[in-house]
C-alpha cells in the first residue's frame, strides 16, 4: 500500500505532532486497508493512536475519522496515498497543534471534496478545506475517493476531480483557491442561490438548476430575476431553463409570472424584447394585456416581439 519512501516521509513528518490525535476507523465489509494505514501512522508516532468503532450518520463506510478532544469533524472515505498523503499528514500536524483562521471563525458548513488517486489539484483543495475544519469545529470536512466509492460518484454526478460540494448543494469543479473557498462558504451561510445560479448558467449546468427548482419551486423566482442579468449568456440560459420548466411543470412558472412580467418595463430594450418573446412561448391569455402595453413602444424590435408573442398565445388558444 505504501512505498518505503512514503513510510519514511510519514515518520519524518509526524515528528511535528505535538498533542494526541486519535483515528477512529469505521468498518464495513471491506475496511482492513483503512486499519493497516492507521496502524502505520500509530507506529510512526506514539501520540497517534487508532480504534475501530462503528458510527452512525456517515455518508458511507468505511471511514477514517480524525479525533481530538472529542472533535470528529474531519472524515476520510479514502486512503490518502501519493499526492493526497502530504495534505493528510499536514492535517494531522495542524490538528495536534491547533490552528486559528480568522476568515472562517464565524462560518459553518459541510464540505465534501471528491478526489482521485492521480489528480494534480486535489491535494491543495483538500489541505485548504481541512485547515478550515481544524480552525473551526462547525466546519465539517469529508474527503471521498471517487474511484473507490463509485456509488457516491454516481449519486453526486461527479465527472472530474477535485469536485467540492458545500452543504450538499453547491457543487464546484476544479481547483479552488483559499480565497475562493472562503467566499463560497460565506455565500453558503447566506442568500447564495442567485450567485450560484449565475455560476451554473455560465457553466451550462442547466439540469442542476432544474433539480434545485424541483426541490424548492419558489427558486423559480430567482431564476426569473436573472432574465435581466447584465450578461447575455446568463439571460439566455435562464430563458432556456424557464421554457423547459414551463413544458414540464407549468404550475411552477406561475410562481414567477409577476417577476417575468416586471421585466417588460426594464430600461434595457433588449431585455423587454427577449422577455416578450419568452412570454409568447410560456404565456397564456393573462399575459396578453401586459404585452399589449409594448405595442406603443418606440423600439420596433420590442413592438414586433410583443406582437409575435400575442399571436403565439392566441394561436395556442385556438388549438
Amino acid at each position: 500500500m505504501l512505498t518505503p519512501a512514503e513510510i519514511e516521509k510519514i515518520k519524518s513528518k509526524l515528528r511535528d505532532v505535538e498533542e494526541r490525535v486519535e483515528i477512529v476507523i469505521v468498518p464495513d465489509d471491506n475496511w482492513k486497508d483503512f486499519e493497516d494505514f492507521a496502524k502505520i501512522l500509530s507506529e510512526a508516532n506514539d501520540k497517534i493512536s487508532y480504534v475501530v468503532e462503528d458510527r452512525d450518520g456517515l455518508i458511507t463506510k468505511p471511514a477514517m475519522i480524525l479525533k481530538k478532544n472529542g472533535r470528529e469533524n474531519i472524515i476520510y472515505h479514502a486512503i490518502p496515498l501519493r499526492e493526497e498523503l502530504e495534505p493528510f499528514l499536514n492535517t494531522l500536524i495542524m490538528l495536534s497543534k491547533g490552528f486559528e483562521l480568522e476568515e472562517v471563525k464565524d462560518l459553518s458548513a459541510e464540505i465534501m471534496v471528491f478526489v482521485m488517486p492521480i489528480c494534480p489539484h486535489c491535494a491543495k483543495v483538500v489541505e485548504t478545506v481541512n485547515s478550515f475544519a481544524v480552525a473551526n469545529p462547525r466546519i465539517r470536512s469529508i474527503i471521498i475517493d471517487a474511484s473507490r466509492f463509485t456509488d457516491l460518484m454516481q449519486k453526486f454526478d461527479i465527472t472530474s476531480a477535485p469536485t467540492t460540494i458545500i452543504n450538499g448543494e453547491i457543487k464546484l469543479t476544479g481547483y479552488l483557491s483559499r480565497n475562493e473557498l472562503v467566499e463560497w462558504l460565506k455565500k453558503a451561510s447566506g442568500d447564495y442561490k442567485r450567485y450560484y445560479f449565475v455560476t451554473l448558467l455560465n457553466e451550462r449546468r442547466l439540469d442542476e438548476i432544474k433539480s434545485m427548482i424541483e426541490k424548492n419551486p419558489e427558486d423559480i423566482r430567482i431564476l426569473a430575476e436573472l432574465l435581466a442579468h447584465e450578461e447575455f449568456l446568463v439571460r439566455f440560459g435562464a430563458m432556456v431553463v424557464i421554457e423547459q420548466i414551463a413544458k414540464e411543470s407549468p404550475e411552477v412558472i406561475k410562481l414567477a409570472k409577476d417577476v417575468i412580467r416586471g421585466h417588460l418595463k426594464h430600461e434595457d430594450f433588449r431585455i423587454r424584447e427577449d422577455v416578450a418573446m419568452l412570454l409568447g412561448s410560456i404565456g397564456d391569455e393573462s399575459d396578453v394585456k401586459f404585452l399589449e402595453e409594448l405595442l406603443n413602444e418606440e423600439k420596433d424590435e420590442v413592438k414586433d416581439s410583443a406582437m409575435e408573442a400575442i399571436e403565439e398565445i392566441r394561436s395556442k388558444q385556438k388549438k
